[in-house]
């Protein structure tokens, strides 16, 4: 499992929490800062659980757009809370490289906010959260998520929205 934009990591421990002990699990930020956060995560998750034949999280300073993995090297790729932060051109080339090192037959797994359309009765006032310095939001909300992965050949499988959250789950045909 390959978590991009992985911030403090701790997602990966819920992930962890719900998958076999020898599930082999790779964090990638381009925060120096953030990737300290995840070995200490993963330090104390393992800690916790009196290592019992976990892992370390392989930790990866990289860009999203620019992944160092092989094609084809994982069976899921987790993005979360990113594409908000990042301009459209820059969320196609993420799509493409998590595309790339995706195993066929393998998912894709995308959440973030919200968008037009997800809850219509927050339309009007959705935009207002580009004032709380968010650049890109007023083009994230109106940026039809799904065919930017569909463009690299993902099929969208899933769309669950719940509270100010929307999840998307691509599968890579075989």
């Amino acid at each position: 499992v390959l978590e991009v934009a992985c911030g403090t990591g701790r997602f990966l421990t819920f992930a962890r929490d719900n998958l076999p002990d020898d599930s082999e699990f790779t964090a990638v930020d381009l925060s120096p800062f953030y990737l300290r956060k995840v070995a200490e995560n993963d330090r104390n998750w393992r800690a916790l659980r009196r290592d019992r034949g976990s892992k370390p999280v392989t930790i990866v300073h990289a860009k999203g757009e620019d992944l160092p993995f092989a094609e084809e090297q994982f069976d899921a790729v987790v993005c979360m809370y990113l594409y908000h932060e990042i301009p459209r051109e820059v969320r196609s080339q993420i799509a493409a490289e998590m595309a790339r090192v995706t195993k066929k037959g393998g998912r894709v797994i995308l959440t973030d906010s919200l968008q037009k359309g997800d809850r219509p009765v927050q339309d009007d006032t959705m935009g207002n959260f580009e004032k709380m310095n968010e650049p890109f939001y007023r083009d994230y909300i109106e940026d039809f998520l799904p065919r930017h992965f569909e463009d690299v050949g993902l099929e969208c499988l899933t769309k669950t929205v719940l509270s100010s959250t929307k999840t998307l789950t691509f599968g890579k045909p075989l």
